[in-house]
C-alpha cells in the first residue's frame, strides 16, 4: 500500500468524532451517504472507507446512483496524480530525521524498546527504520498490519471510484495536494510523533477486530458504532484530531458550499470521519441552512 494511501486511512482511524450530529443513525437502513440540494442541483457526500478486502469490495447501490447522476466527483486527492514516483519526488521529503539523530535517540529508552519488541516477532531488522521519523514509522506498520489482514488500496473506495471515473473520462476535482496530506503528520512535534508511535503499537492486537467491526458498521452507515469504537483515539489524541479532522472539514466547506450554487450534480467522496460528528462537514453544513438526508 503506498504511502499517501495509508496515511488517508489512517487519518480517518484516528479521528472518528465521538459526539454524533443528529441526522447519524444507528438502526442500519442507511449508509454513509448524504444528499444536500442546491438552488438547482444535489450534492452527494459519501463517506468512504479507503481500503477494503478483496472479496468483500462491493459498494452501496445509492452511491453508485449518485455516480451516475454527476459529471464530475471530487475527492480528499486525485489519485490519478499520486503515481510512486510523483510521491517520492514529492511526498515524502520528510519522513527522515535530521543529520545526526536517531530513532532511538529521538524516541528515547522506553519507546524504543517497545518498539523493538513490536518488530521481533515481525522479522523486522531495526537498521531499516533508524533514520525515520517517528510519524512515519508508526504509518509504515500501520500499511504492513492492514496489508497482513488482507486489506487493499486498490479495492478501497476512492480507487474504485477513480477507476470508474478514468474509464468514464468524468473530471476529479481534488480538495488537497499530497504534500498537504503528508505535511499533517511530518509537522508534528517530536513529542507528538512519539505518543503517535506508541498508540499504534499498543492497538496493533486489537487491528484485526477492529477493522471487520468499522466495515461492519460503514456498510449499515452506522455511525453511533463508528465513534464508539474509534473514541479512546480521540481522547489521547486530541491535537491530532484538530489538526486532522476540524481544520480540514472548516478548509473544505466554503468548497462544498460553491458546488450546491453550480447548475451540475456533484458526487464528493471523503473519509466517513469527515461527514459525522459535531465538528463535521454535515453538521457544519447544516449549521449554515442547508439541509442533508442520509441516504
Amino acid at each position: 500500500m503506498g504511502p499517501l494511501t495509508r496515511i488517508s486511512w489512517l487519518a480517518g482511524a484516528l479521528v472518528m468524532v465521538a459526539a454524533l450530529a443528529p441526522q447519524a443513525r444507528a438502526d442500519g437502513d442507511r449508509h454513509t451517504l448524504w444528499s444536500i440540494k442546491g438552488q438547482t442541483n444535489t450534492v452527494y457526500l459519501f463517506g468512504s472507507i479507503h481500503v477494503l478486502k478483496s472479496a468483500d469490495h462491493e459498494l452501496p447501490p445509492e452511491s453508485l446512483r449518485a455516480y451516475a447522476t454527476s459529471p464530475s466527483l471530487v475527492m480528499e486527492l486525485n489519485l490519478n496524480d499520486a503515481s510512486p514516483d510523483k510521491l517520492m519526488a514529492e511526498g515524502l521529503g520528510n519522513e527522515t530525521l535530521p543529520e545526526g539523530q536517531t530513532l532511538a535517540s529521538a524516541l528515547g529508552p522506553e519507546a524504543y524498546a517497545k518498539l523493538l519488541a513490536h518488530l521481533k516477532p515481525l522479522g523486522l531488522e531495526p537498521a531499516l527504520f533508524e533514520q525515520m521519523q517517528p510519524w512515519f514509522v508508526a504509518l509504515t506498520l500501520e500499511q504492513l498490519e492492514i496489508a497482513r489482514l488482507g486489506f487493499d488500496p486498490e479495492s478501497g473506495v476512492e480507487a474504485q471510484f477513480t477507476r470508474r471515473a478514468q474509464a468514464d473520462h468524468k473530471p476529479i476535482i481534488a480538495l488537497e495536494t499530497m504534500d498537504e496530506q503528508l505535511g499533517l503528520f511530518s509537522h508534528m512535534s517530536m513529542d507528538q510523533q512519539r505518543r503517535f508511535l506508541l498508540y499504534c503499537l499498543e492497538d496493533a492486537d486489537d487491528s484485526a477486530q477492529e477493522m471487520d467491526e468499522i466495515i461492519n458498521a460503514w456498510r449499515h452507515g452506522d455511525t453511533v458504532v463508528l465513534a464508539r469504537l474509534l473514541g479512546e483515539a480521540l481522547e489521547k489524541f486530541p491535537d491530532l484530531y484538530r489538526v486532522l479532522t476540524v481544520e480540514r472539514n472548516r478548509k473544505w466547506l466554503p468548497r462544498i458550499e460553491t458546488l450546491l450554487h453550480d447548475k451540475q450534480d456533484y458526487l464528493v467522496i471523503v473519509g466517513a470521519l469527515h461527514l459525522v460528528g459535531k465538528d463535521g462537514v454535515v453538521a457544519l453544513l447544516e449549521r449554515d441552512g442547508y439541509k442533508a438526508v442520509q441516504q
